[in-house]
């Protein structure tokens, strides 16, 4: 399975996991709603420099949100 595709699937499976709309997970991040739809789709991804913030949000390792 491609990255990306892992990426977006763990995106909103930690999201929902943690009880967040993509509108709360945006404001958490700085980005907009839309952005975070798009990551979850795997038509786009988040900057590298969001990745940090996003795991510490879901509360796992930067390698768990890349299936690793």
């Amino acid at each position: 399975m491609e990255t990306k595709s892992i990426l977006s699937m763990n995106i909103y499976k930690y999201r929902k996991q943690n009880g967040l709309t993509q509108l709360q997970l945006a404001d958490y991040l700085g980005v907009s709603s839309q952005a975070v739809s798009k990551w979850e789709q795997g038509s786009s991804a988040p900057d590298i420099s969001l990745l940090p913030e996003l795991s510490k949000i879901f509360g796992v390792s930067i390698n768990e949100l890349f299936g690793e």
